[in-house]
């Protein structure tokens, strides 16, 4: 189970597979027209009555269902008053972001998950730099057609030397942003601008964030016992298992090259468990990893969360 259904389709535009080694390449980076007809996301959602199960099939009053216009799959049921997002209004709105012209961006990836019910694109910016290392600003919009949740921006940044998320969670400025289901053009673009506002904000305080964080000192073992602590009432299993994560992380600190002139930072430790958390691979994949990927990818990583918490806490 990876989210990614039989209805389902999905690309990547630079020469990548997508989502955990699921769904097409396309070589080169495409515009949104082309985008949306290659992720296949050019189906509509309808709203049709609900009814009762009964004999008398009652319609169900205040309620429609949200239908997908190719498979005739309901995705979900909402109030009367639901506004539907069609995904070409998604893309519109990636559109004005895109096409701001302060900020240069450009469509990497899009498609769908779950049969339709979430709709995605990811939308690179110019490459940063962070405390001398590379990295790759993304805005993902995630659009979910069950009712769940409102058109939202997440954003986040790649340490392009070791493919390391970025995605600090910080006081100074929002990682996530709830977008207004927008049909009149000027409104929409005026949200357009105050969302590349906030992520501009957001990657420069993360710039800041990650300055701070190498101009301090931080003891790395410290840290993972408060992150990963063992006790007597844990099973020896659990205590192991901890003990084994502690010492990986560890080891990806002392012998990472990327990591070397960061040993004994604050930077140096977030780092390296940062690297355990996007690219570690699990003793086991449950039928759910990849869905807690990404959920990690769009909604936070926990443990990260926690990491930083301890981290600042720690440090001298």
């Amino acid at each position: 189970m990876h989210g990614l259904l039989e209805n389902d389709f999905m690309f990547s535009g630079r020469g990548e597979v997508p989502w955990h080694g699921i769904g097409a390449v396309l070589d080169g980076v495409l515009s949104s027209d082309e985008a949306i007809r290659a992720a296949r996301l050019t189906w509509t959602v309808d709203q049709t009555p609900v009814f009762t199960a009964n004999n008398w099939a009652q319609p169900i009053p205040g309620f429609v269902a949200n239908v997908r216009s190719d498979t005739k799959e309901a995705l979900g049921i909402v109030s009367e008053r639901y506004c539907v997002a069609q995904n070409k209004d998604v893309f519109a709105f990636a559109d004005d972001l895109i096409g701001d012209g302060r900020v240069k961006c450009a469509y990497e990836t899009a498609g769908s998950l779950f049969n339709g019910r979430r709709v995605f694109m990811l939308v690179n910016m110019p490459k940063g730099r962070i405390v001398g290392d590379e990295y790759q600003p993304y805005l993902c919009l995630s659009n979910a057609h069950d009712g769940s949740a409102c058109l939202q921006v997440f954003l986040t940044g790649i340490r392009v030397v070791c493919n390391n998320t970025l995605s600090a969670a910080l006081h100074t400025a929002k990682r996530k942003i709830s977008i207004r289901h927008l049909s009149i053009m000027e409104q929409r673009k005026d949200e357009a601008v105050k969302t590349m506002g906030a992520a501009s904000k957001y990657f420069h305080d993360l710039e800041a964030f990650a300055s701070m964080l190498a101009g301090k000192k931080a003891h790395i073992g410290k840290v993972l016992d408060r992150l990963f602590p063992v006790s007597r009432e844990m099973s020896k299993r659990q205590i192991n298992s901890n003990d084994e994560v502690k010492e990986t992380i560890k080891n990806l600190l002392k012998r990472k090259d990327d990591l070397q002139n960061f040993k004994g930072t604050a930077w140096g430790v977030y780092n390296a468990i940062a690297d355990y958390r996007s690219n570690a691979e699990p003793k086991r994949r449950t039928a759910t990893y990849a869905d807690s990927k990404m959920a990690a990818f769009l909604d936070g990583d926990e443990v990260m969360d926690k990491a930083q918490e301890i981290i600042l806490e720690l440090a001298a």
